[in-house]
């Protein structure tokens, strides 16, 4: 049996509890810092990824850790459970721009604002398979997101 990558073991895990996931929209995040100096430099050494995975109905971020292994060898584990889940008519904009080696993405709801961070292409190819979904699905998943207000009312396919 073939190892599941990630996002598809992560899918794999929303449909066991209900969701239904679109496929290939799926991407890499971690919660931006603030702009000062001590939250940049808590991030750099704290922040964990999490798979931002657009479903019919909400928006889920599902935690991952991070693990390293002999010498800088980066290896990712997906932890069963959903971190955020935001249904699409909570959400009143979202915002891509870029930030230096990745995409700041800035998703208003009814109450708050949320800012994430996903790596852009050139620097997801140093993260192996995890890397390659990423890479693959990165501008369909920010377009997807980009339109979330047209498509809000009806759920998304």
């Amino acid at each position: 049996m073939a190892k599941m990558t990630l996002d598809e073991a992560g899918r794999e895990y929303l449909v066991e509890i209900g969701l239904e996931p679109v496929g290939n929209r799926a991407i890499l995040v971690q919660y931006a810092p603030n702009d000062n100096l001590g939250d940049k430099l808590a991030h750099l050494f704290t922040s964990e990824p999490y798979i931002l995975q657009m479903c019919k109905n909400e928006l889920v971020l599902l935690p991952m850790h991070t693990r390293i292994a002999v010498g800088t060898v980066l290896y990712y584990s997906l932890e069963n459970k959903v971190a955020l889940q935001l249904s699409y008519p909570s959400i009143q904009s979202v915002e891509v721009t870029e930030k230096g080696t990745n995409y700041m993405v800035a998703i208003t709801t009814d109450t708050d604002t949320i800012h994430l961070l996903s790596p852009k292409k050139g620097v997801s190819a140093f993260m192996g398979a995890t890397g390659a979904w990423h890479t693959n699905n990165i501008d369909d998943t920010l377009q997807m997101l980009k339109n979330l207000q047209a498509d809000a009312a009806d759920g998304i396919n």
